[in-house]
């Protein structure tokens, strides 16, 4: 059977597997409604060189189960209905994805040849070989309680909470989410959906499948930080096709790293998730002649503080500190004690922090803020009808929605860039006059890290090697002008953990150094 599988995934930050159905029974859109529930065990194929998870398309075979499985079990030994699924390639914006979708019956845990013969599957191995070096790569265990809406909003949606684990070679990974599958109806209806489920529980819009999970777990590694990605631009792309494709790519970074966050204690985590959301920021700006007015991301504030808080503290750890602690040190025994109790007070603090900052993604007026950044992102993207109908601009260089410009290619991409550019090259003349504020100097460092995102976003638009050149000159610039900043913030983060006085009047000596070399 063929599909077009159409749904919204949601982690369930915070939630516990033991009570949040019977949280989810109570909201009044799935209240008094009849449920299903049942024990799926996916097994997930692939070749030994993951031919199909590089092309981006999935192979399982699913034994449905109306009771348990036994702790003994396996793939082999279960009993229940088989179903073989084969899914295609899609596209996913904010945790919307769209694919193909082929099923069909079998009997066994073991693909079947035949099955696939009325799938995409011929052109993707048009001689057989690939499916001669089929393996199972891991397996997903879930119990999927499942509501049917029909006539929400004109739409019918399928909603699954799934709870279980990603299994492979004796490693497992927690799985508790929600899919919204539309069913028929209008896309824009699981997001109204997610919206009334957000007012109870928090959750995270986000694009990490399963088989996203099981792979990684094949592979022995943990969950990782998402680093951006690299937008590919037609040669005339309008600047609302480009801003969609930014401002997608942003926001799915964001949301890889947020669900990372959930389970990883590594800093780059952290730091990749701040990179993206500067990205994001980033991305408004630059396209805010053609965008439907600002997003409003009031209710990340408090998230994004935290984030900010924790990031502040591990760069005091592993950058500041650790460039500056053995000149401190200097072979005394004294100071190395002082140091390892103040790395110590640190990771405490880190620690605490961290808990913090997860605690502030588990709020609903977290999920509730992204879903709207989500819906919105999806609008824009899929030109869906707007109750926010795009503005026309009256910039000289804007594009009506969904139209080309007439003029050079990329003229409009040139002009914004060079406008970043002469912005910056002021605010750093500003930041080296004598006596110029730390803000000032800062606000240099902003506006480099604007342009070069910029820059990286519009690559393909811009003359040959003019993006990397000034990516590269402006990258240069935000670190050069961040060292300086982090060892200004060092003193009043140690001074707030109440760390010994040698060590920050070392450490202002330093600064009070390196704002002299900078004035030579």
């Amino acid at each position: 059977m063929s599909n077009a599988e159409t749904e919204l995934k949601l982690l369930l930050p915070g939630a516990q597997a033991t009570t949040i159905e019977a949280r989810l029974r109570k909201l009044g859109v799935l209240a008094r409604r009849r449920t299903s529930t049942h024990w799926l065990w996916n097994v997930y194929h692939d070749t030994p060189d993951q031919a199909l998870r590089q092309q981006r398309h999935a192979l399982r075979t699913r034994c449905i189960s109306n009771r348990p499985w036994s702790s003994t079990a396996s793939a082999a030994t279960l009993r229940g209905e088989w179903v073989q699924t084969f899914k295609s390639a899609g596209i996913s914006h904010g945790g919307l994805s769209c694919r193909g979708e082929w099923e069909s019956r079998s009997s066994s845990d073991r693909p079947d040849p035949v099955a696939l013969r009325t799938t995409p599957w011929t052109a993707l191995d048009p001689d057989g070989r690939l499916f001669g070096e089929l393996r199972p790569c891991f397996e997903t265990r879930c119990c999927r309680t499942v509501w049917t809406l029909h006539r929400y909003h004109g739409a019918t949606i399928e909603v699954a909470l799934d709870r279980g684990e990603a299994v492979s070679n004796g490693r497992s990974e927690p799985i508790l989410e929600l899919e919204l599958e539309l069913k028929s109806g209008a896309s824009v209806a699981l997001f109204m959906l997610a919206k009334e489920i957000a007012s109870v529980q928090s959750v995270l819009p986000c694009d990490v499948s399963k088989a996203e999970r099981g792979y990684r777990l094949a592979q022995g590694g943990a969950q990782p930080a998402a680093p951006a990605g690299s937008l590919r631009l037609s040669a005339d792309a309008t600047p609302l096709e480009a801003a969609g494709q930014a401002l997608s790519e942003t926001f799915d970074q964001f949301t890889r790293n947020l669900s990372s966050l959930l389970v990883s204690d590594d800093p780059e985590v952290v730091h990749q998730a701040r990179v993206a959301w500067r990205r994001w920021r980033s991305a408004v700006r630059l396209f805010a002649p053609w965008l439907p007015g600002r997003p409003d991301a009031s209710g990340l504030t408090p998230l994004l503080d935290d984030l900010g808080r924790l990031r502040d503290l591990d760069v005091l750890r592993a950058d500041t500190l650790g460039r500056c602690l053995p000149a401190f040190v200097g072979g005394d025994p004294g100071r190395q004690h002082i140091a390892d109790r103040t790395l110590e007070r640190i990771d405490q603090a880190r620690s605490a922090q961290r808990e913090r900052t997860r605690a502030a993604l588990a709020q609903p007026a977290t999920g509730l803020a992204l879903l709207d950044l989500a819906c919105g992102l999806f609008r824009l993207t899929t030109d869906a009808p707007l109750p926010l109908a795009l503005r026309p601009s009256s910039k000289a260089d804007a594009a009506r929605p969904g139209k080309r410009r007439s003029g050079r290619q990329g003229t409009w991409a040139v002009r914004r860039i060079r406008k970043l550019q002469h912005r910056l090259e002021d605010a750093l003349v500003a930041g080296q006059q004598p006596h110029a504020e730390p803000e000032q100097i800062h606000r240099a460092r902003i506006l480099a890290k604007r342009t070069r995102y910029a820059a990286e976003m519009l690559q393909d638009l811009l003359p040959d090697k003019r993006g990397k050149t000034l990516t590269e000159e402006a990258t240069a610039v935000q670190n050069r002008l961040g060292k300086d900043r982090d060892l200004q913030q060092a003193v009043p983060l140690l001074e707030a953990l109440q760390a010994d006085a040698a060590l920050i009047a070392f450490l202002r000596g330093v600064l009070a150094c390196e704002a002299l070399a900078g004035k030579g």
